[in-house]
């Protein structure tokens, strides 16, 4: 007589509930596990949108600390405009070849080193090509204190490079037939270009190499020719400060950026500030 074969495995029901119970197990694990990680997420998003708004307020600020004294120009809280300083010195006042203010053009010796010397673009005829967008040229200012007859947004003390060579610089103010006044302390400053940073919906934008003019450009009177380079998007609220300080206390200029994350459902604000030198 035979024996009988003993056969072992798994019936219907215990496969079904052996199913049913790691499926409620993979329920709960996930349930667990989906907090952490969407947290992770956020704090992730959050860490990249501050990194975001601090490059740009970076961008902003590292500029304007550029800027000519009393250049600054704040318009309705999100616009800001300045030219940017490429270099910058003392002149001589004494000697032959002193910065003389009775002319028109001259050639004169600036005292010690400029950093930028090599750098600095010659040529032009005149201020008129200072104040023509683009022009590809240096200018020089004098004394600016962004008041009547000494402002170079209206080209009172603006001047264009026309040479460089050693130690010495030359300028032409044609029209204008001279500087108007004397720096007291023997400065004077290499411009480029204008710059402004103008906030319009949900869009931070920087301008240059436009033309300069008496009036500020804004988000409704756009500069017209050069170049615009989005900063930065998502911004839900600018605001933009500026107290010019006084004679012996530096201009500080406020910038504040809210940016919004539809995703992330929230939004921050950052801000940072600049002291700017008006000390012509």
């Amino acid at each position: 007589m035979k024996a009988g074969i003993k056969k072992n495995g798994f019936s219907l029901i215990e496969l079904v509930v052996v199913i049913s119970i790691l499926g409620i197990l993979a329920f709960i694990l996930v349930n667990v596990l989906q907090g952490p990680a969407k947290a992770y997420y956020d704090v992730q998003r959050r860490v990249q949108l501050v990194d975001i708004v601090e490059t740009a307020l970076h961008r902003m600020t590292r500029e304007i600390r550029l800027a000519l004294p009393n250049s600054v120009r704040v318009s309705t809280g999100n616009e800001i405009e300045f030219l940017r300083t490429r270099d910058g010195g003392r002149y001589r006042n004494q000697g032959a070849n002193r910065l003389k203010f009775n002319k028109q053009t001259d050639t004169f010796e600036f005292l010690g080193p400029l950093n930028e010397f090599t750098n600095i673009l010659t040529g032009g005829s005149g201020q008129s090509d200072c104040m023509a967008a683009s022009s590809g040229i240096d200018c020089m200012v004098v004394f600016n204190t962004g008041q009547t007859g000494a402002d170079a947004y209206a080209g009172d003390n603006i001047a264009a490079v026309t040479n460089k060579s050693g130690s010495t610089l030359t300028f032409n103010l044609s029209p204008v037939s001279k500087f108007p006044y004397q720096s007291p302390r023997q400065r004077f400053f290499i411009v480029d270009t204008p710059v402004s940073f103008i906030c319009s919906g949900a869009n931070v934008t920087r301008y240059d190499d436009y033309l300069i003019q008496s009036t500020q450009p804004t988000s409704s009177s756009l500069p017209s020719g050069g170049s615009a380079n989005l900063l930065i998007n998502q911004v839900s609220s600018c605001n933009i400060s500026y107290n010019p300080g006084t004679a012996t206390r530096s201009g500080l200029v406020t910038v504040s950026l809210t940016v919004s994350d539809s995703q992330l459902g929230q939004s921050i604000t950052l801000m940072q500030q600049a002291h700017v030198d008006n000390q012509p």
